[in-house]
């Protein structure tokens, strides 16, 4: 059956006049995608409006709506007329799916009322939640959401902003209430028994927004944070139905419990040949490990491999390409989640278009195109291939392409590989002697490796020693949770992992402007 995309109609009262739309809508709790943070640029926080008028907030003069009736809500102020508008709601899932290298040896001996808890991965695009039985370590449900702080910005610098802005204590309520709700749904699993245990792992910004903490101190040099060290929370104080809950430990402002949790699931620490794991995420983190050497780095990749930033980009919801191939005749192959309609462009989705659109020389080496693309047009001739094999005559049109979203995508492939680049070169080695390098997360998950090397996100020499490991920092999140011993572990990895602040290096930025063009 064909997933939809869920909208919900709704009346403004006269009583909302002089509130921007925007706001009104996040008082409802209506969830919508504003990945500027608010500044009316990324136009996905649009909704039709059906009966009354608004105006525009900088000018206060009328806001007419585009020719398809929407209007950026961000932009609009409520007037004192009642009005109806059409807004689609924003729904998706975060990766649950991971390896764990469970430890040796025997389990802790948790009391009846100790015995189940919850690991928790708070992303910034994604949540993820597994109820776990700590006596035996067994996972027994998962769930997972998106993230609703996105409505305050994509990325962790507008979350900062809006810290900055007074809106901390809406960005913790929000997160707060979303974890309580992801428990209400795995609690289900249990009947009548405690989630006693929550272990919450995230990178150090999305930690302290948990924690009710203001992050601004990571918004500007020297980048400081208010903690690094494990936190230790109650239920009662956050609203969250558990007895205890535990943040995990961060390295520094830039590497998080997320990362660490990766490290410690991977055994990345015990390696003795040079090995790294890379989060291809919005904050790009990568760390080198040989012979006990941690080294970390962010790459500041930006969220276009989410979705965010992209004139179609979406996350990873129903109706996101997921995939594009190529047929013989050159007509472009798209898959999508959950088998819907097409709608969009998710981070694997849009790797695949951009090495397609290398391989059949519409986009040179430099990243030029000569006109946007848009899927199924004559010039682009394009299928949605549903889950049996067949091709629909579904239109693509939703999937467009545009010169500034193929420069938003080499900033961040650039990113990514100019971060691996200098890491292992700092460490004294080059990108050919390493052994196996990890990929977590959504997209690392999904990725095609091919296209990731078609396009320069990652070089040839790597290609055959790639492996996806899914969602490490769940899965470290979960060691913690049923092993003290693994906590202890975290916290000393927190401790001895080095972070290397790549603007710093020589290097780095030269690195960048090379890999911003496409191999030939």
């Amino acid at each position: 059956m064909k997933q939809m995309t869920p909208e919900i109609i709704l009346d403004v009262p006269s009583s909302a006049a002089g509130r921007r739309l925007s706001d009104w809508l996040l008082e409802r709790g209506i969830p919508f995608r504003a990945d500027c943070g608010g500044r009316g640029t990324c136009g996905k926080c649009k909704v039709t409006v059906l009966e009354g008028e608004f105006l525009r907030s900088a000018s206060a003069e009328p806001y007419l709506p585009d020719e398809r009736g929407e209007i950026l809500s961000c932009r609009a102020l409520c007037t004192d007329r009642p009005a109806r508008i059409r807004a689609k709601l924003v729904s998706g899932q975060g990766l649950t799916a991971h390896a764990v290298q469970d430890a040796p040896g025997e389990r802790a001996n948790f009391s009846l009322e100790e015995r189940y808890g919850v690991a928790l991965d708070i992303g910034t695009t994604t949540l993820a939640a597994a109820l776990v039985d700590r006596q035996t370590g067994e996972t027994l449900k998962t769930c997972s959401s998106l993230n609703p702080q996105q409505r305050f910005g994509a990325d962790v610098i507008n979350r900062i902003l809006a810290c900055r802005n007074g809106h901390l204590g809406d960005l913790t309520g929000l997160i707060r209430k979303e974890t309580a709700a992801l428990l209400s749904t795995l609690s289900a699993e249990i009947h009548d028994k405690q989630i006693h245990t929550l272990t919450v792992a995230g990178n150090p910004t999305m930690l302290h927004l948990f924690c009710g903490v203001s992050p601004e101190g990571m918004g500007a040099y020297p980048f400081t944070p208010a903690f690094t060290d494990t936190q230790r929370l109650t239920g009662s104080e956050t609203g969250i139905p558990v007895q205890e809950i535990i943040a995990l430990p961060s390295a520094s402002a830039f590497i998080g419990s997320d990362i660490l949790g990766g490290v410690l699931s991977c055994g990345l620490a015990e390696r003795h040949e040079p090995s790294v794991l890379v989060d291809l995420g919005t904050n790009g983190e990568i760390v080198f490990s040989c012979g006990g050497r941690l080294l970390a780095a962010s790459t500041a990749a930006g969220p276009a491999l989410e979705g965010a930033n992209i004139s179609c980009g979406m996350g990873g919801v129903a109706g996101a390409v997921n995939s594009v191939t190529l047929s013989q005749e050159g007509a472009f192959l798209c898959t999508t989640i959950g088998d819907a309609p097409p709608a969009g462009l998710c981070g694997s989705g849009l790797v695949d278009l951009i090495a397609a659109l290398l391989n059949r020389g519409d986009l040179d080496e430099t990243g030029y195109l000569d006109d946007d693309v848009t899927l199924g047009t004559l010039a682009f001739p394009a299928f949605h291939v549903r889950a049996d094999g067949s091709h629909t005559n579904e239109p693509l049109s939703a999937i467009t392409l545009t010169q500034k979203d193929v420069r938003e995508f080499q900033l961040a492939k650039s990113a990514i590989r100019a971060g691996l680049t200098t890491l292992t070169e700092q460490a004294g080695e080059k990108l050919k002697q390493l052994g196996t390098v990890y990929l977590a997360g959504g997209l690392g998950f999904y990725i095609n490796t091919e296209s990731a090397v078609r396009v320069g996100m990652l070089p040839e020499c790597l290609a055959g020693r790639v492996r996806p490991v899914g969602n490490t920092s769940l899965a470290g999140a979960t060691l913690c949770l049923c092993h003290a011993a693994r906590l202890a572990e975290l916290e000393t990895l927190a401790s001895r992992c080095q972070t290397i602040d790549l603007n710093q290096v020589p290097t780095f930025s030269d690195c960048f402007v090379e890999h911003m063009l496409f191999p030939e």
